[in-house]
Parts: structure tokens; C-alpha cells; sequence
């Protein structure tokens, strides 16, 4: 039986990359985002790192959040009550903000994306059973063809119609033809373990669809040594490290850049993907990579198959897998 790897959720790079496992990594201090802080343990904004692989391109934070820390942050993910509390900490993060995002989430175009990039991989047009992990309403099962359609969603959101919902892992069934897992890798803690998890509901040859957020920025310039004791400082005066979040966010996400001693706070997206490293992630998972790159909607996508022994005639567009 295999032993699970010991997993450190304070020290996340304690084995590692997280993706590819190379050892040497570039390290620069960061800020934990008052607001995931307060919400996630009830603490105060703090110093962290970002862990960046020179080898597939990987970032992402040293800390992470254990399975109690996780619960209490998407308890009641994007309510009112969500939105209010956030904008204390980020006043940028307004409601007309968040009403584009929730509006984003739901278009069209997201579906679409999807769709595109599983035919351009080579994928089935239907499948027996499709499953969407973590995925709202389940809306992105729009894009795909199955006989059966369910979304695994552990916050009280309801399903669309014609989707079973699920909102308790262990009760998830196995066997499924495809899963669909949208914008949640940068979420997670333990990406690897997530993925064989996923591995684990697939049937074998069974499909997945992988999408994350593109975001790439380049560092801030300056001395780390100085920008670390900045960093610290700004810690004692909240309307100042508000003032410098807003500052930092609107030039990586405008500019492509951080401003001089800048940084990156770390929200709930704790992981910041390559297509290297999620190819390097996946294969390590128990999967073969058919495609990877850049959707229609500007995001991050990987298509790939469970290892599993198939015929060698097999024609790859069958219209089901079970």
C-alpha cells in the first residue's frame, strides 16, 4: 500500500516544488491579505513568502490553509456578508466588482472556451458521466454532452436544473467519464493530492479538463533585504497597507509589473500555474497531457487522460467512455 506524503500546509515547499519537486527555489517575502487572514484564522495580516520553481515556472505562497482554515474561509463563499467584510480590507474589491465576477463566471464565453479546447484536444463528444469539481452551479457543464451531470459544490449554492448535486466528498461516487475542474487548482493547498484525488473519480481513461487563471507578472525591483524590512514595517499602519495593496494589485494586474518594493498579497489564489508546470503536475498525478495552453477565454487549460491499459485500436472519438 502506498503511504501518503506528509503534508505541511505552514511549510508548503518543505518537499519541494509542488508541482515538478525540483528543490532549488527563489523565494521572495510577501503579505497575507488582512482580510484571508481574519476570516480564514482570525489573525492579523502577516509576512509570508512566494516560492518561485526556475524549472516549470511554478508560484506560489508558503503558507496555506488547512482543511479547518479552508471551511471557514468559503463558509458562505461570495455572500453579502463576503462582499462586506472583504471591502473593509480591499476597497477596491467593490460590489460592482463583484457582480462582474459572478457575471463573468456564469457567460458564455467560459463555456465555449471550454467546448473548443476539448475538441481541439481530440476528446469524446459524449460522455456516459460528467462531473463539474467545485464548480458552482455546475454551470460549465453547458460545454460538454453526457447522459449523467453532476457538480460536487461544498458551499450552499444550488445546482442548474437537470444537474444532481453533491456537497459532501465522501458521498461523491466514482467512475466518471469526465470531470470538469474550473478555476480551483489555484485554490488548493495541496494541488498534487487534489489531483489524485480527482485521478481517483475518474473511470479509467477517464477525460479531465483542467482550467486556472493565466497570471504572470514580472517581481518588484529592489533588494529583497530592503523590500522585506518595508514589508514589515507597513504590518503596524492598515491604512497604508491598504493604500500599497491597491497600489501593487492595479500595476500587476494593469501593468503586468509590481511597482519598487512592491508585493503581492496572498489572497485565496495561493498557486500561480504554468502550462510547464501543470503539465509536470498532472503526469505526476497519474495522467497523460493530450493538450495545454491557452483558452478562448484567456485562461490556462490542460486536457488530459487517466493512465489506464486501452486498446491500441481505439478510435479516440467514441462517443462514450466508461
Amino acid at each position: 500500500m502506498a503511504v501518503a506524503e506528509a503534508f505541511d500546509h505552514l511549510r508548503r515547499s518543505a518537499l519541494g516544488c509542488l508541482c515538478c519537486g525540483a528543490r532549488e527555489l527563489r523565494r521572495e517575502t510577501q503579505i497575507v491579505s488582512g482580510f484571508l487572514a481574519a476570516r480564514a484564522w482570525g489573525g492579523p495580516p502577516q509576512i509570508t513568502e512566494l516560492a518561485t520553481c526556475p524549472a516549470c515556472g511554478l508560484r506560489f505562497f508558503e503558507r496555506g490553509l488547512s482543511d479547518a482554515e479552508t471551511a471557514r474561509y468559503y463558509r458562505g463563499y461570495r455572500d453579502a456578508e463576503y462582499v462586506r467584510s472583504r471591502w473593509r480590507w480591499e476597497p477596491f474589491y467593490t460590489r460592482g466588482q463583484h457582480q462582474a465576477l459572478l457575471a463573468w463566471t456564469h457567460s458564455p464565453l467560459r463555456t465555449e472556451a471550454v467546448r473548443a479546447a476539448l475538441a481541439q484536444s481530440g476528446a469524446p463528444t459524449h460522455y456516459a458521466s460528467a462531473l463539474d469539481h467545485g464548480g458552482d452551479q455546475g454551470q460549465m457543464l453547458a460545454a460538454v454532452e453526457a447522459d449523467r451531470k453532476a457538480v460536487y459544490e461544498p458551499s450552499a449554492c444550488a445546482a442548474a436544473q437537470g444537474i444532481a448535486r453533491y456537497d459532501d466528498a465522501a458521498r461523491l461516487p466514482g467512475g466518471w467519464s469526465l470531470i470538469l475542474s474550473c478555476q480551483v487548482l489555484e485554490h488548493v493547498s495541496s494541488p498534487a493530492a487534489y489531483l489524485r484525488n480527482i485521478a481517483a473519480l475518474l473511470a479509467d481513461s477517464g477525460w479531465l479538463y483542467l482550467e486556472v487563471p493565466n497570471e504572470q507578472w514580472r517581481p518588484a525591483p529592489g533588494r529583497e533585504t530592503l523590500r522585506a524590512a518595508w514589508l514589515k514595517q507597513l504590518l503596524r499602519w492598515r491604512p497604508l497597507l491598504m493604500f500599497a495593496d491597491l497600489l501593487c494589485t492595479a500595476s500587476r494586474i494593469k501593468l503586468g509589473r509590481l511597482p519598487p518594493f512592491g508585493f503581492v498579497a496572498m489572497r485565496e489564489h495561493l498557486n500561480f500555474f504554468t502550462a510547464a508546470s501543470l503539465r509536470a503536475i498532472l503526469a505526476r498525478s497519474g495522467f497523460t497531457v493530450d493538450s495545454c495552453g491557452i483558452n478562448r477565454a484567456g485562461q490556462l487549460f490542460a486536457v488530459a487522460r487517466k493512465f489506464a491499459t486501452v486498446d491500441a485500436g481505439s478510435d479516440r472519438t467514441v462517443t462514450t467512455i466508461t
